[in-house]
């Protein structure tokens, strides 16, 4: 399938991403703001904090388009009338110890309301601790479907939760009529939640997910453990696998699946909404990504109309 290259398509997406985030942050200061000036004059500062692994794609582009974003209202005194915005930022660093670190910190200070946490493991935790001290939290990357208003009520997320994606390669695997799936995903909130959603969704129109292939939490899942997993499924009936993981450990997998022979024709695999954030953000792809990815179906908005379109498949 074509690929075409992406140093024009992927800096431009990469810039909608942060205009999103802009969009996200002005909510936020209209809550804030709003929130001091009832009954009350209008505050020096509006303080926000983030929390991030600012080593991955989203932690990344993320911390630019909010420094960004504060630096655009600052320099505009008709946004906040003289009130400064300040965002400041922590490095949770892949560890769910930072992360309570880092909300405990923004909690007990002048801290209004805090981006993130980044995964849903921690949204759910540090969501406990926001229903104790009212402060709200605001996600754009834990999209886990359990996380509710009614569960959460200080917790927003920003993004459609992985419902939506699911229900979108539901559609999909209808459509084309096949009848199995192979789910490979990670062993977190997150991903075992977004899988149970596409199995109702596949049960929905009497399809179903045939096995369950779980690797470790992202970033530690190692070669040899990617590969027995996909050892286990060459034997399975099903060539439709359904990957929901994140990027590092997605990449791993197709480059272990290319070795083994299961990127040819008789495989179908369908990646989630992680493979777009890589194709967005990374550009251009190193060679060695581009060739193992190919043919590869992802659940985007995109892609999900040109399938519908016509069966000739989707080229990333």
């Amino acid at each position: 399938m074509a690929f075409p290259s992406l140093s024009s398509n992927g800096i431009l997406l990469l810039l909608c991403n942060i205009t999103m985030n802009r969009v996200c942050l002005l909510a936020i200061l209209i809550i804030c703001v709003g929130r001091f000036t009832e009954g009350a004059s209008r505050p020096a500062a509006v303080n926000i904090g983030a929390m991030f692994a600012v080593s991955t794609i989203n932690g990344g582009v993320s911390k630019i388009a909010i420094k960004a974003a504060e630096e655009d209202v600052n320099a505009d005194p008709s946004i906040l009338s003289g009130t400064k915005f300040s965002v400041s930022v922590h490095d949770s660093n892949y560890s769910g110890f930072l992360s309570i670190i880092g909300a405990l910190k923004y909690m007990e200070s002048d801290t209004v309301a805090i981006i993130g946490p980044q995964t849903s493991v921690m949204a759910h935790i540090i969501s406990h601790l926001a229903n104790e001290l009212h402060v709200p939290l605001l996600s754009f990357t834990a999209l886990d479907p359990t996380l509710t208003s009614l569960q959460y009520p200080y917790f927003l997320q920003t993004a459609p939760n992985d419902q939506f994606q699911m229900n979108a390669i539901g559609d999909i695997v209808s459509y084309f009529g096949w009848k199995e799936v192979v789910a490979l995903f990670t062993d977190d909130d997150q991903s075992r939640n977004g899988v149970t959603a596409l199995g109702d969704k596949l049960a929905e129109k009497m399809h179903k997910i045939s096995y369950k292939a779980v690797l470790p939490p992202d970033p530690t899942a190692t070669r040899d453990q990617v590969k027995n997993e996909l050892v286990k499924i060459q034997i399975m009936e099903s060539r439709v696998i359904v990957l929901h993981t994140f990027s590092r450990t997605g990449l791993l997998v197709f480059d272990v699946a290319k070795e083994l022979g299961m990127m040819e024709s008789e495989y179908v695999w369908i990646a989630t909404s992680w493979l777009s954030t890589v194709l967005d953000s990374k550009s251009p792809l190193p060679q060695k990504t581009k060739d193992s990815i190919q043919g590869v179906l992802q659940g985007s908005d995109f892609c999900v109309l040109r399938i519908l379109k016509s069966r000739s498949g989707c080229h990333l």
